[in-house]
């Protein structure tokens, strides 16, 4: 009798979540973005939800929560209702760094269902106008020999892994890792003078660029960008295989329905196609591909083995 009340209570649950999957969205769409406003993950994320806003007839609700390199964005998530109502939108470091490097975090990041791939981005090496060093290998002997005044900013601990990469690189030691809760203030720690460098998306960077007021020494694209053609690559400068790329994606609590899945999924493919999201990310230095919620999976677990390994190899901490 006991098991007879528990496969029924089973196909029960299921049959109500398959209803619930069929009617999304019936209410309203939050998406968590584990940083300060400002960033590039911030920007994405809002970007995309004025399409699934669109397509999903339902307000899409960005909501910032930082803090811990990403980690308590991502847990508010992580334990969230698997309806579909609560959605992640995160660059790598809090899906995957985090867990190989922070002593310990309170959610398993593997278990986070995939839901579509937002957007790539090429990852720069970023000084303010008046730096010193024109190029990488006058940037490499003045960080050396000025390493005690030098510092470099982050958006958090374990976004600073490509710094790590490009400083090990380089043969560069002594600067200080200051990290912050987000590209914005990251940024404005390099433009007030507080830290001297900073590698993040180039997106994140443009603005300023653009302005006057920073300047990108090397990118870390396997070929130069049509935003910066004049901007050579790590490789270009010596620094052969230095690629150094970064993601956003859409996420969703473990065991939330495949159906709600794809319906996110779809909605966010056919929005990436608008002609508008396409000038757009063009003009940010973001690029489009497009994957299926299976895709972004293979990906995710692919980019985990290898940073895992670099991180390991080269016995990268938090500290």
């Amino acid at each position: 009798m006991a098991a007879t009340v528990l496969l029924t209570a089973s196909f029960s649950g299921q049959a109500r979540a398959q209803s619930d999957a069929e009617g999304y969205p019936r209410r309203n769409v939050s998406i968590t973005v584990p940083y300060q406003a400002g960033g590039t993950a911030d920007l994405v994320t809002r970007k995309i939800s004025e399409k699934l806003h669109q397509r999903l007839n339902r307000a899409v609700i960005v909501e910032n929560r930082p803090g811990a390199s990403g980690s308590i964005g991502s847990n508010f998530v992580y334990r969230a209702q698997p309806d579909g109502y609560t959605l992640l939108s995160s660059p790598p470091t809090p899906i995957i760094v985090n867990q190989f490097i922070q002593k310990s975090i309170a959610y398993e990041p593997e278990k986070l269902r995939s839901v579509a791939l937002l957007a790539v981005a090429p990852l720069v090496l970023t000084v303010r106008a008046d730096f010193p060093a024109r190029n990488m290998k006058e940037f490499v002997s003045y960080v050396n020999a000025n390493a005690e005044r030098i510092s470099y900013a982050s958006n958090g601990i374990g976004a600073h892994v490509a710094t790590l990469l490009l400083m090990r690189a380089a043969g560069i030691t002594g600067p200080v890792h200051v990290p912050y809760n987000g590209a914005a203030p990251a940024l404005l720690a390099v433009l007030s003078g507080d830290a001297q460098f900073f590698i993040d998306n180039m997106s994140s960077t443009l603005p300023f660029v653009r302005e006057g007021k920073m300047r990108i020494l090397a990118i870390g694209s396997k070929e130069r960008s049509s935003s910066l053609p004049d901007v050579p690559t790590f490789e270009e400068t010596g620094y052969k295989d230095l690629v150094l790329t970064t993601w956003f994606g859409l996420f969703a609590p473990p065991n939330t329905p495949t159906a709600v899945m794809e319906k996110l999924n779809q909605s966010v493919n056919e929005g990436l196609q608008d002609q508008d999201i396409v000038n757009q990310y063009a003009e940010l230095g973001l690029q489009i591909e497009r994957m299926t919620p299976n895709q972004m999976e293979a990906a995710v677990a692919a980019e985990r083995a290898k940073w895992r390994a670099i991180i390991e190899e080269a016995n990268i901490s938090e500290n």
